[in-house]
């Protein structure tokens, strides 16, 4: 039992936080994606600005799971306009490096002496309606998915919520309401986690693997679920 209680507690503090939060604003059926430390307890400026060609792919969901044309801006900060029951972005900012005199946007192998390295991978999806398909993954990238309706708790509610990874069920993800820690997906990608706070909702998951491709040691994959409750 300690030992698991150890294997938990390393995992949650080694969780690699990012010092900001991605998230989407609605305004009627413009869906913009935003960025920086508004909506965290991150200390920060709130906004930040982004390259447009960092949002890798963009996409708008109906109830049924099914992706509706929408239209997306070609200047930041990204806007996907449609009719969306979710709405979801896909971000990278490309390889990093951890070097002596601090971090650089380049892979390792263009970025001198490093120390680590790793490729960064983040999506944000935002459910503003519910359907029993948005119980299942949208994507194949990194994506956690609500298994009851989230927008019928309240805060002090459990939320239960499935982490998918390709396709399938994703163990190990560590998993954090607003920034903080909370728990690990379990062996069939499941984990609670309890809602605190009416309003605004940000959920969190981070997956770390090895990369080995030449260009950074891991990829660090984070995916941020977005809803409102009352």
């Amino acid at each position: 039992m300690l030992r698991v209680l150890f294997f938990v507690l390393s995992a949650l503090l080694s969780m690699p936080l990012l010092a900001h939060d991605l998230w989407i604003e609605r305004d009627s059926f413009i869906h913009t994606l935003a960025y920086g430390h508004e909506r965290s307890a991150h200390e920060g400026a709130k906004r930040l600005e982004y390259k447009a060609d960092t949002v890798k792919a963009a996409g708008c969901y109906d109830v049924a799971g099914r992706e509706q044309p929408a239209e997306r801006s070609k200047t930041a900060p990204v806007t996907l306009k449609g009719d969306c029951a979710a709405s979801w972005f896909l971000v990278s900012s490309g390889y990093w490096s951890k070097t002596p005199y601090g971090s650089k946007n380049l892979p390792k192998n263009e970025a001198g002496a490093v120390i680590d390295s790793w490729l960064s991978v983040e999506a944000i999806k935002r459910i503003d309606q519910w359907g029993e398909a948005l119980a299942r993954p949208l994507t194949r990238d990194l994506e956690l998915v609500p298994l009851v309706n989230p927008l019928n708790l309240k805060a002090g509610d459990k939320l239960r919520l499935r982490a998918y990874f390709q396709g399938k069920p994703a163990a190990q993800v560590t998993v954090a309401y607003f920034g903080k820690p909370r728990g690990i997906t379990d062996a069939d990608g499941t984990v609670n986690i309890r809602l605190q706070n009416p309003g605004f909702q940000l959920v969190q998951g981070s997956l770390e693997f090895p990369l080995n491709d030449g260009k950074a040691d891991k990829a660090i994959h984070a995916s941020n679920l977005q809803f409102e409750i009352r």
